[in-house]
């Protein structure tokens, strides 16, 4: 893995990925609206670190993540994939590292990701001071789904409700689903 230096969105965004139930429900969603993950959870960390919500800057900030997705995290990720191990295959340790190795890629390119995302967004608040709330988390993620496209459904609530609860805003549901 690539040596990034220390950064409190990384740190937020692996902390809450790593919280019991929430990786399969980001997975969940990405698989049924093909959603940035990395960004989603970005949006999230930026309402929980600035009271101001990304608002009218949320197209711009989702061409940005867009962009970087399609052509940096996106083709990793097929090559991840094409080489996960086959069950049937016959097991070659050169493949298993080599798999570990684009897996790795692949991190290291959401966690530039990541970074690109703050660095852009880091004005708009002044700074990340820790003053954020649960009203701008949600603000956030419902601009992010309204950017990508995503209309959401009752089937997406449990994922949601798992992923705000475990960010801190559970309180704020109802601005995702009025």
């Amino acid at each position: 893995m690539t040596a990034f230096p220390a950064h409190p969105a990384w740190d937020f965004v692996t902390r809450l990925y790593g919280a019991p139930g929430i990786a399969p429900a980001c997975l969940e969603l990405q698989e049924r609206h093909g959603i940035d993950v990395t960004f989603m959870l970005f949006c999230l960390w930026r309402g929980s670190v600035c009271g101001r919500p990304l608002g009218d800057h949320m197209p711009a900030i989702a061409t940005a993540a867009r962009e970087w997705h399609q052509a940096v995290v996106l083709p990793v990720r097929a090559a991840r994939r094409r080489l996960k191990p086959d069950v049937d295959a016959p097991k070659r340790p050169e493949a298993a590292a080599l798999y570990k190795t684009v897996l790795s890629a692949e991190i290291d390119c959401e966690h530039a990701e990541l970074l690109m995302l703050a660095d852009r967004t880091d004005a708009l608040c002044g700074s990340a001071d820790g003053a954020g709330s649960a009203a701008a988390m949600a603000e956030n993620l419902a601009g992010f789904f309204r950017a990508s496209g995503v209309e959401l459904t009752s089937r997406d609530r449990p994922a949601l409700t798992a992923i705000l609860e475990a960010a801190g805003a559970a309180s704020e549901l109802a601005r995702l689903f009025p």
